[in-house]
């Protein structure tokens, strides 16, 4: 071996151990790229369970509470009907959830067994997924009652009004901001839709009262 040959392998070494650390930092790299992916993905569905409660427990308790308030006037007839409704619409809304989901699941373990890189939920998402359909259905029901206990009636189905249409518009704002749509649009949208429950559900009261 030459001098020559001999002086070089310094600098051979040092070559090797750069491109050796290229390689690790870049695999590095897309492993951690690869989990932070992972990490986001699961706060994504982590969240599809309560924009899932919210928006279902919304429409649906919004219309409840303001028909019947416009039915019979009892504030404690609204309060229970609004508890019931909003036990009974969490109940669905949960199972519902987990029964899509865990369909989902199987359609996502079958497409891997064919080779396919796909995401598949955990049962522990699903079902944390499932108890979060459930208690945002709960708590959107209850902050809509919320009224009715500190106000006199007229005041109580305004405010609850207010504050169903200012919910629907957060959330529907939230979900086309993440869904990158325009997030005012899709706000509008959500909050029509809380609109036409509750006054399609004041007009069926105000039928009720005249057939009586």
């Amino acid at each position: 071996m030459s001098l020559k040959s001999v002086l070089m392998i310094p600098s051979k070494v040092r070559a090797f151990q750069q491109n050796t650390f290229i390689v690790r930092s870049s695999r590095d790299a897309k492993v951690k790229c690869w989990k932070m992916a992972e990490i986001s993905s699961g706060e994504s569905y982590r969240l599809e369970g309560i924009a899932f409660g919210l928006a279902d427990g919304l429409i649906m308790c919004l219309g409840l509470i303001i028909g019947v308030a416009e039915a019979t006037f009892n504030t404690r007839l609204v309060i229970t009907a609004g508890v019931i409704g909003g036990f009974a619409n969490a109940f669905g809304n949960s199972i519902g959830f987990f029964m899509s989901q865990s369909a989902e699941r199987a359609l996502q373990i079958r497409t891997a067994n064919n080779g396919v890189n796909t995401r598949i939920h955990s049962r522990k998402e699903i079902f944390t997924n499932t108890a979060l359909a459930f208690t945002s259905t709960i708590g959107v029901s209850l902050i809509l009652l919320c009224p009715f206990v500190y106000f006199v009636m007229d005041q109580a189905m305004i405010l609850t009004f207010i504050v169903g249409a200012g919910i629907a518009f957060a959330l529907g704002s939230y979900v086309g901001k993440i869904s990158h749509e325009n997030p005012y649009k899709a706000g509008l949208k959500y909050t029509l839709l809380a609109i036409a429950g509750a006054v399609i559900s004041h007009l069926i009261a105000d039928l009720t009262q005249i057939l009586n």
